[in-house]
């Protein structure tokens, strides 16, 4: 192209998503949007253009979320495979605890591992899914950037909402399917709270990902780092030691655990308000626990303090994502 035009020679291309090196190779561009045309000019001056209007900034953001849906759904089997394995795996959990759900001892300890397989299977995965992200997409990301085309917050808001759909239909499929088969509480606002409290924990961990993503240059380093933070965040989950028990220097880690905020309040939702537990078993050494709040006892989870976890849920959220965007920021401003 570059050898026909020096020899003075009028080229016309058509072309999608041109990167910033062959935009600013055209002498005169025509940029279209919905069928008509949005801009006739140099591609100096559409720059300029678009900079200068307010209502581009809005356009932008709304191309950057096209964009972002198209990235999910190019390869629809990728999509096909996740949904499929969600799906999969709840019903082969699911299937585990059917009839294992009782108000007896071995119903709470039957109950307890339903809700430790809701938690894990809707952190674990997202999170790790999640550290690809930002290290595949920094190359176009700079090119772009430095163009001018858009802001670190556009894009990071965009891409953002573009994961919206999948941390919304993944949890809520996983988690009726297993709450159905294993005959967790029969109440639809207890199904709800749950639904609520799953979807919080994959959006949580998702931003977690999001935030190691951002700080490490590669899916490998992010790892390294990841997984023994992930083993901070299951010693203090709740069924592996009890939280009092917890050496003080190592304690306050507890409220930035949203493993324990989602545990804690799932457990409540199955456990607040039951006062039939029966203590007949053929298991002698099994506890006693004939009441709801002793099964919360247990674990030291605090009856009233649903809600809270949720709030403390949605500020792990927040500043995770405050972090990741501040983190991509200065990578962007320092290459």
């Amino acid at each position: 192209m570059i050898s026909f035009a020096s020899r003075d020679r009028t080229i016309l291309c058509t072309i999608h998503q041109p990167s910033s090196v062959i935009f600013d190779s055209f002498h005169r561009i025509i940029l279209l949007a919905g069928g008509r045309m949005a801009f006739a000019g140099t591609s100096a001056q559409a720059v300029q253009f678009f900079s200068s209007e307010e209502p581009c900034c809005w356009l932008r953001l709304y191309w950057l979320i096209h964009r972002g849906f198209l990235q999910v759904l190019r390869d629809p089997s990728v999509q096909s495979i996740r949904i499929l394995q969600k799906v999969s795996v709840a019903v082969v959990a699911g299937l585990c605890f059917v009839g294992a759900v009782n108000l007896d001892q071995l119903g709470i300890q039957a109950t307890e591992g339903i809700i430790y397989i809701l938690v894990c299977e809707n952190t674990f995965f997202p999170m790790y899914a999640t550290l690809a992200l930002i290290p595949q997409e920094l190359p176009l990301l700079l090119r772009e950037y430095r163009a001018g085309m858009y802001s670190i917050h556009l894009y990071y808001v965009a891409r953002m909402i573009s994961l919206i759909p999948g941390l919304l239909v993944e949890p809520v499929l996983f988690t009726v399917i297993i709450y159905w088969l294993t005959g967790l509480r029969p109440a639809i606002d207890a199904l709800g709270f749950t639904l609520l409290v799953v979807v919080f924990t994959m959006n949580v961990s998702t931003a977690c990902g999001c935030f190691f993503s951002a700080v490490y240059e590669s899916v490998p380093l992010a790892m390294a780092y990841l997984v023994p933070f992930d083993y901070i965040l299951m010693i203090t989950m709740g069924p592996f030691v009890k939280l009092s028990s917890l050496p003080i220097y190592v304690r306050w880690l507890k409220y930035f655990s949203w493993l324990l905020h989602s545990t804690e309040a799932l457990t409540i939702i199955q456990w607040r308000g039951v006062h039939n537990i029966s203590c007949e078993t053929s298991e002698p050494e099994l506890p006693c626990l004939t009441e709801g709040s002793q099964v919360l006892d247990r674990y030291d989870f605090d009856e009233g303090g649903f809600w809270t976890d949720i709030v403390l849920m949605a500020g792990i959220y927040a500043v995770f994502h405050l972090l990741a965007y501040v983190f991509l920021w200065k990578r962007c401003r320092s290459q």
